[in-house]
């Protein structure tokens, strides 16, 4: 976090407005204040300091409308823990504070004027100011502190786990000096400077009830930073000594420039017995404690000399060892330790055995470090490799359970961040080998990794894993990571993964529904999947197989850019369904509430009835798909929001895009066998549509198909119109059948069907089809899939040439006639001409009448048998002229959009 207090929540005045004066405020005395059993949490991530209170009890008096004024406080504290840099100092420990606090509001200044600060068994003397100047960062002060007792039984009860219910029968000797100060200006850059220094001279302490105790106890430490800059402070321990049973630890330790140059002179030899240490200190909850650590550690040398590898003037010597440590303790797995040895050379720290069991884990590693002396520093690098090896690790003992809700806490983003930033300052080289990783419910097997890691700088060179049948391999880098997992930054980076199988089923919560039992598609989600903000990140995939719910799909391949709360997906192929998937686009959630997608997507090959059964929306907008055998191609665009199961929400889609058949059959569609029926023939059951190229949009909830050519043996089509959601119908198929074709057909024979119905259909509207080759009829289709409804209107007849073209010669030809005929015919017969003409044309137009041409109106004469033969014809045929230019304007718009997108990296016919 930015370390901003919880309790910073005022609104900043707007700039450029001054604030109105308020009026002059009565002093307002209280009484008396509290809090009665209280519970705060304070957490400051910038200080590293960590401060929790429980069972707080407190009142207290002021007068809080003056500039000046005392504020009177009694404290009680049943529970005080206190966490800074990473070091327990205080665990449930219990404190009573007496104090007056002179309060300056003018100048935000606040002394001690008198307090009397008990902590357990030890009293604590706190005198000074603290001044918190208005529109700064700075913290003033000028502060001292101290111990007016100087036993060494009252120190002891601070130490965590030592003031126990029995701690005024445990006997101690000894005495304890401890003093200090702070004094100067403290924020971000600087710090005050202070001392502290405590004495302990000859103490020991026994345990009533524990059979051991702790002996000659000697502590003389001094810290001392006189300036603002922290590489100016001194640490100074010439001695510290203690002994537990009959084993002797003592040493001594001096630091000097910790940021610049680390400098330091240190010994520990000696012999820490932990069996004899749980027989002389308290260890509430700890049931088992053994083993022995050995030292003989000699250190004297500056980490410049190490850096520029003068080994000469370095005294660097000594190993440290561990062996048959065991630990249990409630609620906690076991520890157990075989054995821990190192060595110390002026080179390096090596680390030749660790051997342990952690739990149901077994961990080996081994190693090196090459400056020791960066761990002091604040600004330097410790550098080394590790070899890290297990048979089974369970990662699940280790995970703590979420806590609870605490008092206190005001919820922000920095809530779910780790407790403590973790030491930064490494770079390794790593090689690690897990046989089985239990992790939540996953099980990984021999899971491995080899790199190069700093905090922010990670260098994967190779990693793998399995998970049941489904393999993991990888490489990559990545930056930034512990500046985003600890101080919220944008983490970034390129990784590559390559899998011959892997299972995503095994990452699902719940299981995976399939698609003949569900509506389609994948399970749903919970909720919204949001994208990090903070983040860009690049992921490379290759997998010759990946299992999702039902799904199949081989060879994906492709490329998932993250960044700014979206994700973009780019050239994503996949074999799948028979045939192949193409897929790029993006999937943003800056609007949580409103999360968007826009995708361009491909199919190859794929079986129409494959499509439908595993996708939602072909499910919603191409019913008529499950009725189609063979195979087809796809290219489109598609955008809209998704739902709160990750699907679309089909109210919201727009697409656009070509359908493309390949050698497919539509059967068992009503309205064709009705169709086929009317005509008298025997052969449109099923539609063979075989390499058409259609154009379709999707708006508003409707899918409009543009007018496409079919052709089923002899008889030519024009199909077009639009359907919605509600699987609603509003299409027209144009035909065009060989007269010798309706003449020969053993259907075409019946009353109801064939030429004789057409024919007899047609004089009801003037129209003629007694000559021409073809006969031109028009069905208009309603109702939904399941109930359809079928309308017919006859058109006329024509000869051999095409629908198109022969609308067109038809209408020049009657026009010519007409304008001959106009030049020679009287006035009167040109009228009654037209009269008649202007009567057949309505009524063979009938509801295309807006699409009649002035010229076919004004080329009416008086052949009034002909002109009423080829009126409807004519009308229709120029409807069906208009129609196909604006398809055709249509396809080309679209061919812009589409036609620098090829997913699948194919040469494309000429024709395509």
């Amino acid at each position: 976090g930015d370390g901003q207090a919880n309790y910073d929540i005022t609104k900043p005045e707007p700039e450029g407005e001054a604030a109105e004066p308020a009026d002059e405020a009565a002093p307002v005395k209280l009484e008396r204040y509290g809090i009665r059993d209280g519970k705060i949490l304070y957490d400051d991530r910038s200080l590293e300091m960590r401060t929790e209170i429980e069972g707080l009890e407190h009142n207290g008096s002021g007068e809080f409308g003056t500039d000046l004024y005392d504020l009177v406080m009694s404290t009680q504290i049943a529970k005080l823990s206190v966490n800074y840099g990473g070091v327990q100092y205080l665990r449930n420990a219990q404190a009573d504070w007496e104090a007056t606090l002179g309060a300056d509001m003018k100048n935000m200044k606040f002394t001690f004027k008198y307090n009397d600060l008990t902590v357990n068994a030890l009293k604590l003397v706190l005198d000074g100011w603290v001044q918190m100047p208005e529109n700064s960062e700075d913290i003033r002060m000028d502060l001292t502190f101290g111990t007016p007792q100087n036993t060494f039984k009252s120190f002891l009860s601070v130490i965590p786990g030592a003031y126990t219910k029995d701690f005024e029968n445990v006997q101690a000797n000894g005495t304890v000096q401890f003093t200090g100060y702070a004094k100067g200006t403290y924020n971000d850059i600087i710090y005050p400077s202070f001392k502290i220094n405590m004495k302990v001279g000859n103490a020991d302490f026994k345990y009533p009830d524990l059979p051991l105790g702790v002996s000659n106890i000697n502590v003389d430490a001094s810290v001392t930073s006189p300036s603002q800059r922290l590489n100016d402070m001194k640490v100074d321990i010439p001695k510290f000594s203690l002994r537990i049973g009959s084993n002797p630890l003592e040493g001594f330790f001096y630091l000097r420039t910790p940021e610049t140059d680390p400098n330091i002179n240190t010994k520990l030899t000696g012999t820490l017995n932990l069996g004899e240490l749980s027989k002389a200190f308290p260890m509430e909850g700890v049931q088992e404690l053994a083993g022995v650590i050995k030292a003989n550690i000699t250190m004297k040398a500056a980490m410049s000399q190490i850096d520029k590898q003068q080994y000469d003037q370095v005294d660097m010597a000594g190993d440290f060892a561990m062996s048959g440590i065991n630990y249990r303790a409630e609620g906690s797995p076991d520890v157990s330790i075989r054995q821990l040895s190192t060595s110390i050379s002026p080179q390096r720290v090596d680390v030749r055995e660790f051997d342990a069991k952690l739990g149901r884990s077994d961990l080996r590693a081994s190693g090196s470090i090459d400056n020791i002396l960066a761990y002091f520093s604040t600004k330097k690098t410790m550098t080394g490799n590790l070899s890290i090896a297990s048979n089974l690790f369970d990662a699940n003992e280790w995970m703590e359970e979420p806590a609870g809700d605490e008092a206190g806490v005001v919820p922000s983003e920095t809530a779910a961040e780790p407790e403590e930033k973790a030491f930064d300052r490494w770079d390794f080289v790593v090689d690690g080998k897990i046989g089985r990783l239990k992790y939540d419910t996953y099980d990984i097997t021999n899971m491995s990794m080899q790199g190069h890691f700093t905090p922010n700088l990670m260098n994967v060179s190779e990693f793998g894993l399995n998970m049941g049948p489904s393999d993991l391999h990888g490489s990559g880098e990545i930056r930034n990571a512990w500046n985003y997992l600890f101080d919220n930054q944008t983490v970034a980076g390129v990784v590559n993964l390559r899998s011959s199988y892997f299972d995503l089923n095994q990452f699902m919560t719940e299981p995976a529904t399939t698609a003949t039992t569900a509506s389609s598609g994948p399970p749903p989600a919970e909720d919204i999947i949001p994208v990090p903000e903070n983040m860009d990140m690049t992921l490379n995939a290759d997998f010759g197989r990946v299992k999702y719910t039902d799904y199949d799909l081989n060879n994906l391949k492709g490329r998932v850019v993250v960044k700014n709360s979206a994700a973009r997906l780019e050239d994503f192929t996949a074999d799948a369904f028979g045939g192949q998937i193409g897929l790029s686009g993006e999937y943003s959630t800056k609007d949580i509430s409103k999360p968007l997608f826009n995708v361009d997507l491909a199919f190859q090959d794929m079986g129409f009835r494959d499509a439908f059964q595993n996708f939602a929306t072909v499910k919603a907008f191409a019913p008529v798909m499950q009725l189609i055998d063979g195979k087809f191609n796809t290219t489109l665009t598609m955008s809209g929001v998704l739902g709160k199961d990750m699907t679309p929400d089909l109210t919201t889609l727009s697409a656009a895009g070509f359908l493309e058949t390949l050698n497919a059959v539509f059967s068992n569609f009503k309205p064709m066998t009705e169709i086929g029926s009317k005509l008298g023939v025997d052969y449109l059951s099923k539609l063979e549509l075989k390499n058409t190229r259609n154009w379709f949009e999707i708006k508003d909830g409707n899918v409009v198909v543009k007018p496409f050519d079919a052709q089923v043996r002899d008889v030519s089509m024009k199909i077009g119109g639009s359907h919605g959601l509600n699987q609603e119908m509003n299409y027209q198929i144009i035909t065009k059948t060989p007269r010798k074709a309706l003449e020969k057909s053993s259907v075409g024979s019946a009353a109801n069907a064939g030429l004789g119905f057409l024919s007899k259909e047609a004089g009801k509207y003037g129209v003629s089809l007694a000559q021409g080759e073809y006969i031109n009829v028009r069905f208009d289709l309603t109702g939904t899939l399941s109930s359809p409804k079928v309308a017919m209107k006859i058109l006329g007849s024509d000869g051999q040439s095409s629908i198109k073209e022969e609308a067109g010669a038809t209408m020049q030809a009657t026009v010519d006639k007409a304008r001959d005929s106009l030049r020679n015919v009287a006035n009167r017969e040109l009228e009654a001409a037209k009269d008649k003409a202007k009567a057949a044309a309505d009524k063979a137009a009938d509801s295309l009448r807006n699409l009649a041409n002035q010229k076919v109106q004004e080329a009416k004469d008086k052949a009034t048998q002909e002109l009423g033969n080829k009126a409807g014809e004519a009308v229709n045929k120029k409807a069906d002229e208009v129609l196909g230019d604006q398809g055709k304007k249509t396809v080309d718009d679209a061919k812009k959009k589409l036609e620098q997108w090829d997913p699948f990296k194919k040469k494309k016919k000429d024709n395509r």
